[in-house]
């Protein structure tokens, strides 16, 4: 790495000095003096180039000590203009033992270009530095992001066993005789959410084969009369691809609050369809303010679900998607959409 970076430089180097030459043949009869004043002055503006772009800016610059960094920058500029007049004095001396002084005229512009090209090479350094910072920070946010849905998506399968086995105690209290249909339903739930969504997106229909084979579960604990539940869903493409468990854990939650008053009719409606290039989804409860004591110690009173669902539905999709949650008297809608 420092090897190449060494042939990066003296190719730059290199590169302008060739500049260099070619700008100013027409203006030399001599051309060997024109190549050695090209290689004499390198130093001029190579010297004050790496004491700004590899000295200032790093320890000054990118630790917001900017007061001094301009200070220094103003002495070196001065330095820059002391400089080129005691190195051509020694250049004339060196090679003619003359003590010859350039024009004011002359001097003046090959100043203003020795300024030029060194702040063109301290604008190109400090624009390599704020890309490598940039694309680090990017790196590390990417990582954070990584690390945080992995984290969310752990949550997911120990808050859903949770409330499933909370429904699965309140069918063993009643000895209903469907508690072992409800065991046998749970392990293949369990194994679809384990092994088809391990994947970082699965086609829409294999999330909404997973409500179904949910909801297939819950109606179980309701009677016909007890439950009144529509579902309406398109045929989504099969190239339509989104994360796995999204969608469940509103379902998930309907049913959760729907039931919060025992005895009471447990109205659900569920909408699924994909129009242009958004998806769309809405999950409608009915929803009573006031819980059933023997109800609530059964559940997750502080919404795990629906608050890890919307962290990861910012962090899979920010700024391409939309969340409305609306309360009504006796309804509650949770209305979902996701643009591709």
């Amino acid at each position: 790495m420092h090897f190449r970076r060494l042939l990066l430089h003296i190719l730059l180097w290199s590169a302008y000095a060739a500049i260099e030459i070619v700008a100013n043949w027409p203006h030399y009869d001599d051309k060997q003096e024109l190549f050695r004043q090209t290689i004499w002055y390198l130093p001029v503006i190579a010297l004050p180039f790496y004491l700004i772009a590899y000295v200032l800016v790093p320890r000054l610059l990118w630790r917001q000590r900017k007061a001094l960094f301009w200070l220094l920058m103003g002495g070196i500029c001065l330095l820059v203009l002391l400089f080129r007049l005691e190195w051509t004095h020694w250049y004339y001396m060196f090679f003619y033992q003359e003590d010859i002084r350039m024009p004011l005229a002359k001097f003046s512009k090959n100043l203003i270009r020795d300024y030029s090209v060194i702040a063109l090479g301290v604008c190109l350094k400090i624009i390599h530095d704020w890309d490598r910072k940039d694309r680090l920070t990017q790196q590390l946010s990417g990582e954070k992001r990584d690390a945080e849905l992995q984290f969310l998506r752990a949550q997911i399968h120990p808050h859903f066993l949770f409330n499933t086995l909370n429904n699965l105690y309140g069918l063993a209290l009643q000895q209903s005789p469907h508690t072992g249909d409800y065991i046998l339903k749970i392990s293949g739930l369990l194994d679809f959410i384990l092994y088809e969504c391990s994947d970082e997106k699965i086609p829409v229909y294999k999330e909404w084969d997973l409500i179904e084979q949910y909801i297939s579960l819950e109606r179980l604990r309701y009677s016909a009369e007890r439950l009144d539940l529509q579902i309406q869903s398109t045929q989504i493409p099969g190239d339509c691809y989104i994360a796995p468990l999204i969608l469940l854990p509103f379902v998930e939650n309907a049913f959760k609050h729907a039931s919060t008053a025992s005895g009471e009719r447990i109205r659900i409606k569920i909408d699924l369809y994909k129009k242009h290039r958004s998806l769309y989804f809405q999950v409608e409860n009915s929803h009573f303010p006031a819980p059933s004591p023997t109800l609530t110690h059964l559940r997750s009173a502080k919404g795990l679900g629906l608050k890890n669902v919307e962290k990861r539905l910012h962090l899979l999709y920010p700024e391409k998607h939309r969340l409305q949650k609306i309360q009504g008297k006796e309804n509650y809608l949770i209305a979902l959409q996701i643009d591709f």
